[in-house]
Formats: C-alpha cells, sequence, structure tokens
C-alpha cells in the first residue's frame, strides 16, 4: 500500500513538472498531449499548491490587520484562518472550478466533444502565467511601493514612469501568455475553428471583465486577476 502510495505521489509530481514546464516552453504539445491524456493530479497538485501560498499571505495580512489598532476585536487567529480559507482555497479553486465549468460549458454549446477531465486538466496549465504575474506583483511591491526597498524617484525623475511602465509590460505579457493557453484549450482540447473560437470569445470576454469589476468592487483584490 505505502508502495502503490508512493507511485502515486510521483506520478503526480511528475504530472505538475509537465504541466508547468509544458505551458511555459511547449504549450502546443502540451495541450496536444492533454487533448487526448488528461492530467488532472498534476492541475489538483498545482492549483492546490497555489491556493496554500494564497491562502498563507492572506492569512498574514488578515492577521496584522485583525491586530492592528481598529481591527474591529475579531481574533488574529480567527481572522488568519477565515482569511486563508477564503483567500487561499476557495479563491484558487472556486474560481479554477468555475472558469473550468464556464469554458467547457461554452466549448459544449458551440460543437466541441471535449470532456470536462481535459479541460480542468488544459485550464490548470493557464495559471502557470497567473503564478508568474502575482509572482512578479510581489517583487514589484516589495521593491518599489513605500515602504519598499528602491524608492523610484530616486533613480531619476522618470523613476516612477519607468517602474510603472515596465510592471504595464509585465502584465500584458503575462495576459497574453494566458490568452494564448486559453486558445489552446478552445483550438487543441475543444477542436474548436476559428469561428467558434471568435464566438467563444464574445461569451466569455463580458463574463471575465464583470468578475474583475465585482472582485474591484467588493475589494476582493486591488488590481484585476490575470
Amino acid at each position: 500500500m505505502e508502495t502503490n502510495n508512493k507511485g502515486r505521489l510521483r506520478g503526480a509530481l511528475a504530472e505538475t513538472g509537465t504541466l508547468i514546464w509544458g505551458a511555459a516552453r511547449h504549450p502546443l504539445r502540451t495541450y496536444e498531449k492533454m487533448a487526448h491524456t488528461p492530467s488532472p493530479r498534476g492541475a489538483l497538485v498545482f492549483l492546490g499548491t497555489l491556493a496554500v501560498v494564497a491562502g498563507a499571505i492572506n492569512a498574514s495580512l488578515a492577521w496584522g490587520a485583525a491586530g492592528a489598532p481598529g481591527g474591529g476585536g475579531t481574533s488574529p487567529a480567527a481572522a488568519a484562518a477565515v482569511g486563508f480559507g477564503l483567500g487561499g482555497l476557495v479563491a484558487v479553486f472556486g474560481v479554477y472550478l468555475a472558469a473550468s465549468a464556464v469554458i467547457w460549458g461554452v466549448a459544449r454549446a458551440l460543437g466541441s466533444q471535449a470532456t470536462f477531465k481535459a479541460v480542468l486538466s488544459a485550464w490548470a496549465g493557464s495559471y502557470v502565467p497567473t503564478a508568474a504575474w502575482f509572482g512578479g506583483l510581489l517583487a514589484f511591491h516589495g521593491l518599489f511601493d513605500p515602504p519598499g526597498a528602491v524608492d523610484p524617484a530616486s533613480l531619476s525623475s522618470a523613476g516612477p514612469a519607468i517602474v510603472q511602465g515596465l510592471f504595464m509590460t509585465f502584465s500584458l505579457a503575462a495576459f497574453l501568455w494566458k490568452a494564448l493557453l486559453l486558445y489552446l484549450t478552445l483550438r487543441v482540447v475543444g477542436k474548436l475553428d476559428f469561428t467558434r473560437i471568435a464566438m467563444a470569445a464574445v461569451v466569455l470576454a463580458p463574463v471575465a471583465v464583470g468578475y474583475w469589476i465585482i472582485g474591484l468592487s467588493l475589494g476582493w483584490f486591488k488590481v484585476p486577476f490575470i
């Protein structure tokens, strides 16, 4: 039994590595393979890791906010527990599963025969650019946002504009990367032609924008998720 468990764990980690490396270096080849052999274990391990990391960051922020003056009387431990659940498990897995279901439903409505398992595996790959973007966001925040390590104004008079421009360029690259993986999800996994992919985009774009608007208005995040 223990040997079998270790074998499953090694298999899941191997699928996770293939998913991350493939989405970064060989997306077309990786998605062609997913179309025939989905890798839900790798997707779950990858998303689970992201959920834990996001939950830990959110829990630390909730702990600090609850312990600060005017924190509303909530205990830091309780705030951290709620923050971990809502900011990690619910946010990452909830959004991932909901987005996968919407993409799969739209693709099926347009004639795709892709299984939900295949779409789940493929859409998990789109979280590689999301993870890279969040890592970059944290790096920019730690380096440049007060009290960051570097004051952009100390670099030159154009320092703040240059830093903002670099972050916008980085964000655009991550967005285009994620858009490419969505295209591959619909084209390679979903087997949709260009016309039907354009029709899917007409449906999916308002859903994404609506999610961003709701999240920003409710304070779930300060900038739109990529």
